[in-house]
């Protein structure tokens, strides 16, 4: 077997209509396609893996979806100006002093953040702590 990339991550949505417009308008992530016959569903692209949005009644998943960021707290800011629920302000989760997941000396840090179905999203940038 040989496994090149992760290809998709799906996810519970409430409310379809509510959950594309969010990851489309609030995030800026594109819409690939939508299918309102059968199930509904919604395919969103980040950066070539495909988030698939179906909707329905049941539970928010376990999982977490990691999204790099450029400037976590600006990213922040901005989605609280959008009515996003921020659960965790961005913080620094891990000192990378030996350069494990990136370059020496950066640091991983992370805010969280809720989708309109409650699904958990984290929000990711490597940098050099400021102290």
């Amino acid at each position: 077997m040989n496994v090149k990339s992760l290809h998709q991550v799906s996810l519970i949505a409430h409310d379809l209509d509510t959950s594309i417009a969010f990851y489309r308008d609030t995030l800026g992530l594109p819409l690939i396609a939508r299918f309102d016959q059968g199930p509904k569903l919604a395919f969103i692209d980040i950066d070539g893996t495909r988030l698939m949005l179906e909707e329905g009644e049941g539970t928010v998943s376990g999982s977490v979806i990691y999204l790099y960021v450029d400037d976590i707290d600006a990213a922040v800011v901005e989605a609280k100006g959008k009515g996003v629920e921020v659960v965790g302000e961005p913080h620094a989760i891990h000192h990378d002093a030996d350069g494990t997941f990136g370059a020496a000396g950066e640091s991983e840090f992370m805010a969280f953040l809720t989708d309109p179905s409650g699904n958990l999203i984290a929000l990711a940038q490597r940098k050099v702590p400021t102290t």
